[in-house]
């Protein structure tokens, strides 16, 4: 998607990118071709353009993916998703306060696989596997996931993110995770799919207690979590690239 991507360049609004797409001008490659015969941009414009191009030319293929973070305005970060390396993150706690509760579980699905880590296991281990990635996904995560994390670690990560909870409201999907994914037609297994925040408090209890199936559930819970935000953001992609006209 990012050699699709005009409006990180100075003076490139979506209305210009806009333009030059409908101009046949759809990518990197077609404005090298093609943008000497545009009569929209002045000569001046067009080889700083290009300039500029050469530059994001060499940060994709180093797959730099903090300069166009960097340069695309927030709201446009959702065109890094298939970029870099990137964790479908949530966590389970025992509250809502990232300064008086504790984390109790910190899922990460790197689009394979999924690792769960618990606190009193592996809790600490997440830190550095975060640290592995350019790009968060998570839903509500800005608020929520991703501040608990960094007050747990003290620490600030340095990847881009992506909050579906925001970005799917462009759509008219409102409402909490699972109400999402019930709006879309995911279902969860039958064993978790009654479960919410409140009921994963009390399985972190009850696993305290001494019940180890209860931790086995809880980790089940987490682990749809953070697998169903994949088909949730590819759902979001589908939409936006129809909208823009990519492929």
């Amino acid at each position: 998607m990012l050699k699709k991507t005009f409006c990180h360049i100075s003076g490139i609004t979506l209305n210009t990118e806009k333009a030059l797409w409908e101009q046949g001008i759809v990518d990197w490659d077609h404005f090298f071709d093609k943008s000497d015969h545009l009569t929209t941009l002045s000569t001046s414009k067009i080889a700083n353009i290009k300039e500029e191009l050469r530059e994001s030319q060499i940060a994709l293929a180093s797959n730099n993916i903090k300069y166009f973070r960097d340069l695309l305005d927030s709201k446009q970060h959702w065109r890094l998703a298939r970029h870099g390396k990137i964790a479908y993150v949530d966590i389970e706690t025992t509250g809502l306060s990232r300064h008086h509760d504790e984390i109790t579980l910190i899922g990460i699905y790197d689009g394979d696989n999924s690792e769960i880590y618990v606190q009193g296991k592996n809790l600490e281990h997440a830190k550095d596997r975060l640290k592995q990635f350019d790009v968060f996904v998570t839903y509500n995560g800005k608020q929520f996931d991703i501040p608990f994390i960094e007050t747990h670690f003290d620490v600030r990560f340095d990847a881009a993110h992506l909050d579906l909870r925001y970005m799917l409201r462009e759509y008219g999907l409102q409402g909490g995770l699972k109400s999402i994914e019930r709006q879309v037609g995911i279902t969860r297994g039958s064993d978790v799919a009654d479960i919410d925040g409140f009921e994963a408090v009390r399985l972190w209890r009850r696993y305290q207690r001494g019940d180890a199936q209860a931790l086995n559930t809880l980790m089940k819970y987490n682990q749809e979590d953070i697998v169903n935000l994949k088909t949730l953001l590819n759902i979001y992609l589908q939409k936006k690239m129809a909208d823009h006209h990519m492929s």
